[in-house]
């Protein structure tokens, strides 16, 4: 290509009409741009505009956004995070961040707030409210480290409006449905049911458990995989110590349940509840179990929370759900209390009981 002869910043190119103009950006970068005018007294004004923006941006601290792709930008927020989360969710990851891909810009700089509210709108209509608000999660959380990293100035994605999740039924199963699973279920399969209504543990930290994080003389296990990142130390009742038990020990560094696969295992759970006649179960309903049947127990909301490894009390609520005969044996303990609260007509006790003394209305 022919040079051009630079002349004040201004200049025109032999292969190509308008005029051009060159200068230093805010980040010390020659940039050469061709602007609309159709003088050189008009290119010297564009210039001027150009140069005063830089300067701006270099006393303001603003710095350039850079060009990286949505694409090399996931990559290296993989690497960022394969140390950080457990390996169960960074394979769900993969999945997540090629369904972003495939709805965003070829470059990060140019996702925008409108582009991030239609892709929260698109994918409403395609996959459930917990599904967008998972994939939101992620893309907010990679934006917000491309500003860390000085690659784009701001998150687009902060602050959007994400889809109401319905709350739900919290399905969790009858000491007899348990039973029914747990006889129409595989060997493979039971002591996994099992641990899980026994204990609570969640499907990850089950399968992620080594035979060095069971201590069965003292009732332990050792919960490194949880999804908080953090140990957790399960006391084991009777039942779910009679469980590790009854399995063969292997290696300290060995898993506790072998090669149970984590996909397999989720879908044939559904298979075999649904086989027995158990309704909107899956293998996540056995931690309801675990959590509803204590609280029916009178534990309270707190000591479920720590041995369910929840953060905040608001993760528990969910778990209390009660049935309506424990609701009402919990209610009717008031009737002990307030029993001689009210007054009675004394005339009528004989024959009908305690009854109210209506009073006359103050109106």
């Amino acid at each position: 290509m022919p040079k051009a002869k630079v002349r004040d910043g201004v200049f025109q190119r032999i292969d190509r009409p308008g005029w051009w103009v060159s200068f230093v950006d805010a980040t010390g970068a020659r940039k050469k741009v061709k602007v609309q005018a159709s003088t050189r007294t008009q290119a010297l004004t564009a210039l001027q505009g150009f140069k005063t923006k830089a300067q701006q941006e270099r006393i303001l601290g603003v710095k350039h956004t850079s060009d990286i792709t949505v694409e090399a930008l996931f990559v290296r927020y993989k690497r960022h995070q394969k140390m950080r989360i457990r390996p169960t969710t960074f394979e769900r990851l993969d999945t997540i961040l090629k369904t972003l891909v495939s709805h965003l810009p070829s470059r990060a700089k140019d996702i925008t707030k409108r582009i991030v509210s239609e892709f929260i709108s698109e994918r409403s209509t395609e996959v459930a409210a917990g599904t967008v608000t998972k994939e939101m999660s992620v893309l907010k959380h990679a934006l917000k480290l491309a500003v860390e990293w000085e690659l784009l100035h701001e998150n687009p994605a902060l602050g959007a409006k994400l889809p109401r999740i319905p709350e739900g039924r919290t399905r969790y199963l009858t000491p007899l449905e348990l039973k029914m699973a747990l006889e129409a279920a595989p060997e493979w399969m039971r002591a996994p049911i099992a641990m899980a209504a026994f204990t609570g543990m969640r499907r990850g930290e089950l399968l992620s458990l080594r035979w060095i994080d069971v201590d069965i003389p003292n009732r332990r296990l050792y919960l490194r995989e949880t999804k908080n990142g953090s140990l957790r130390v399960l006391v084991l009742n009777e039942l779910a110590a009679l469980v590790l038990m009854s399995l063969p020990v292997g290696q300290p560094s060995g898993p506790v349940f072998g090669d149970v696969d984590a996909h397999k295992l989720t879908v044939y759970t559904r298979r075999l509840f649904g086989a027995v006649g158990i309704q909107d179960a899956s293998f996540h309903s056995l931690r309801h179990t675990h959590a509803s049947w204590l609280a029916m127990e009178g534990v309270n909301l707190h000591t479920i929370g720590q041995m369910l490894g929840h953060r905040t009390p608001r993760m528990t609520t969910r778990y209390a759900h009660l049935s309506p005969e424990y609701m009402a044996i919990s209610a009717g303990k008031l009737d002990r209390v307030f029993g001689d609260v009210l007054p009675v007509n004394n005339a009528q006790t004989e024959e009908k009981g305690r009854t109210l003394v209506p009073t006359e209305s103050p109106l």
